[in-house]
């Protein structure tokens, strides 16, 4: 019986969807703009990519993101900044659509 009850519910939910077929849940996403500057350019060769992440990701998260891609990153994160539409922002700050990213690596002078 537990057969037909999942039958039954994807059949309840295909014709839910308005469509005659099955569709999958959408995860809403925000398109973003991420920049990196100095040694993080250098080690991402990426000076700037479009990204879409998932509604109520925060900046720690789109770090992350980047930091599976290109692991030399996460030894950075302790010493660098993010800032979100040319404000320093906090690593638990959420996203929003179309927001501007930047990661800024430890600046030294003399």
């Amino acid at each position: 019986m537990c057969g037909v009850s999942s039958w039954v519910d994807k059949v309840a939910g295909r014709w839910g969807t308005g469509y005659n077929f099955w569709m999958a849940t959408v995860v809403p996403s925000l398109r973003v703009k991420v920049l990196f500057f100095g040694r993080l350019r250098e080690l991402t060769g990426l000076a700037e990519e479009a990204g879409e992440l998932p509604e109520g990701a925060t900046l720690a998260q789109v770090f992350e993101r980047y930091a599976e891609r290109y692991p030399k990153l996460t030894g950075f994160r302790n010493s660098m900044v993010v800032s979100r539409n040319q404000e320093f922002a906090a690593w638990d700050a959420r996203i929003s659509a179309g927001d501007e990213i930047a990661f800024l690596p430890p600046v030294s002078g003399g």
